[in-house]
């Protein structure tokens, strides 16, 4: 004759794992490693990184430099010569330089660094390139020297404000 004894006793196991699964989940939400922040008059929020994320990033920045300013022509012709002829107007010459690494290069073709005003915060700058040598970016327009600019990470926090990299 079959007992139902153990029948019953694995019934009541299977049900008692069942059950146990059925509580009230414990999990603890994440939060986010970055937030965007709107900024009046500026289209492009500004980014704040948890110190972790800028820390699993490797965001680092470097100084802008300021060009040289070149030599002043010397003045007109000395006497008994020939006065020069007027020369074209230049274009506008360099006023700072990045890192290579700063540039980021939208889809739109229009190229940017990013500015460091404050610790784990960053802003997006339009520049605008004059030339670039070897690893350094000849600006006509970006940044002001003494300002901080990411020198690695860069695209990283473009992917984090066009929201490609939300979760760092």
């Amino acid at each position: 004759m079959i007992t139902r004894k153990p029948l019953l006793a694995v019934a009541a196991m299977a049900v008692g794992a069942a059950l146990a699964g059925c509580g009230g989940s414990s999990e603890r939400s994440i939060p986010p490693a970055s937030k965007l922040v709107a900024v009046p008059g500026n289209p492009a929020a500004k980014i704040v990184l948890t110190a972790q994320a800028a820390e699993d990033i490797g965001v680092q920045t470097a100084t802008v430099r300021r060009v040289a300013a070149p030599a002043a022509p010397k003045a007109g012709a000395t006497a008994g010569t020939r006065a020069p002829a007027p020369r074209a107007p230049r274009p506008p010459a360099a006023t700072a330089i990045i890192p290579f690494a700063s540039v980021v290069y939208a889809p739109s073709g229009k190229t940017y660094a990013f500015t460091s005003p404050a610790p784990l915060t960053f802003t997006e700058v339009p520049i605008t390139i004059d030339h670039i040598s070897g690893n350094s970016v000849y600006l006509l327009k970006g940044p002001r020297a003494g300002a901080k600019v990411v020198s690695v990470g860069a695209e990283e926090l473009f992917g984090v404000q066009t929201g490609v990299l939300a979760q760092t």
